[in-house]
């Protein structure tokens, strides 16, 4: 099979719930979410927060593969939504394409706890990323999924030292992966400046940033990326603004 463009998309879907992402008792809506990615067409999706029940009933990763048909996905739960109950957020990969040897590591949880605008206790959860790799046909592509904390709730910087092994931990496992080959990243970082956490992985000669200085949220800031390793051309980008409290970002290249 010869090498054809593929179309990547990244989206953090906040529990299928349209608007704020901390909305309480809202019924998902994931017609709305499939409409989007219907016409954008992705043949490989990254998810973040999209709920996760445990085998109670089908997940939103499922969900989404079996209603746009889509033959592979993978869910990986990391916390307890604090959108719903009975129910885990959740890193998703919907795909045209095998998924290889998907696994999920996560991020070491300095559990901090803050009081949230309406008196609520908040906790910081578990958050992480999967590395794995797609079989393309003609070849391989390493991939990772992940999501950051949104630290900014929490009135602390990710460049703390406290957060200097997480991103050790990410760079450590990116450069490998790029190193194998082929690869891309999907990540919902919570930060604008990504040169401040993955310095090394932006380096000349690894990889690049896709939406460089690009908004990704409705408040005008970038916390949304796709990086992809120097042996992979960059042919098209798209940033939809949707009713979610993230935008559905795609990126198209050439392998």
């Amino acid at each position: 099979m010869e090498p054809a463009p593929l179309k990547v998309g990244t989206w953090n879907i906040g529990g299928g719930i349209l608007g704020e992402s901390h909305q309480r008792g809202v019924d998902p809506s994931l017609d709305r979410y499939a409409s989007v990615l219907e016409e954008c067409g992705p043949d490989v999706l990254c998810l973040q927060e999209a709920h996760d029940y445990h085998g109670r009933q089908v997940g939103q990763a499922e969900w989404l593969a079996k209603h746009l048909g889509y033959p592979y996905f993978a869910s990986f739960p990391t916390s307890r939504s604090h959108m719903v109950e009975n129910a885990s957020l959740a890193l998703g990969i919907v795909s045209r394409f095998p998924i290889r040897d998907a696994v999920y590591k996560q991020f070491p949880n300095p559990r901090l706890r803050v009081v949230g605008p309406n008196g609520e206790n908040w906790e910081l959860h578990d958050k992480g990323y999967v590395v794995g790799q797609l079989d393309l046909g003609w070849g391989t592509l390493g991939l990772v999924n992940g999501h950051c904390f949104p630290l900014q709730h929490f009135g602390i910087s990710p460049t703390e030292p406290v957060f200097a092994q997480m991103w050790r931990m990410l760079t450590a496992d990116l450069l490998a992966v790029g190193a194998a080959g082929p690869a891309l990243a999907a990540v919902d970082l919570n930060y604008a400046r990504i040169r401040d956490l993955l310095v090394d992985v932006l380096r000349p000669g690894r990889y690049f940033n896709a939406f460089d200085g690009t908004p990704t949220t409705p408040q005008g800031v970038q916390k949304d990326y796709i990086l992809y390793g120097e042996s992979i051309r960059l042919l098209t980008t798209t940033v939809a603004s949707t009713g979610s409290d993230h935008s559905y970002c795609q990126a198209s290249f050439l392998m």
